[in-house]
């Protein structure tokens, strides 16, 4: 009898090529392939949101269990489908893998000709992943925002004014 090769058994960058070598991906909206075929499942799309993370060098893999492999990204891997909140704390985000998060002011920026990006906590490591703003959200997100005459804007917390650039804010 024999047994099937756990991924410990083998040396690091045969288990790195084989989870550089799964074709999955997701696409600008969100949707998920595995070698160019839709995954549209409910249940298994929410597991593949819940299992989003990043490496610490940048790359975006996706975790089921015990197991990993990288994912090809078009755009970012989470979005905010709704925000909610009031007063001077920062607005609560809704994404699309499930969770509720704050808005951290400081990472909040708007992408020329793609619209309010940010990053939130990935939920293993907590290392930030990017977030894109869906048009609801952006519209719920205009509570907080005050813009000038000249289109810049601001994203309002109480007394605290947060300008929103319109590039990326660097790492801290």
């Amino acid at each position: 009898m024999t047994h099937a090769t756990i991924p410990g058994d083998l040396p690091p960058d045969v288990l790195d090529k084989m989870r550089r070598g799964i074709a999955m991906r997701m696409g600008p909206m969100g949707n998920f392939t595995l070698d160019g075929e839709a995954i549209t499942h409910v249940r298994v799309l929410a597991v593949l949101r819940a299992g989003l993370d990043i490496t610490a060098s940048g790359e975006i893999t996706v975790r089921i269990g015990t197991q990993w492999c990288y994912l090809t990204v078009d755009d970012c891997p989470l979005r905010v489908l709704a925000v909610t909140g009031s007063g001077a704390e920062p607005p609560q985000m809704r994404l699309d893998d499930g969770r509720s998060v704050p808005l951290d002011p400081h990472t909040l920026w708007d992408e020329p000709e793609r619209g309010l990006r940010c990053t939130a906590p990935a939920a293993d490591s907590g290392r930030p992943l990017p977030v894109r703003f869906t048009n609801r959200a952006q519209m719920d997100l205009a509570a907080w925002l005050d813009i000038a005459d000249s289109g810049s804007a601001a994203l309002v917390l109480g007394a605290q004014r947060y300008p929103i650039p319109s590039s990326a804010p660097s790492p801290t």
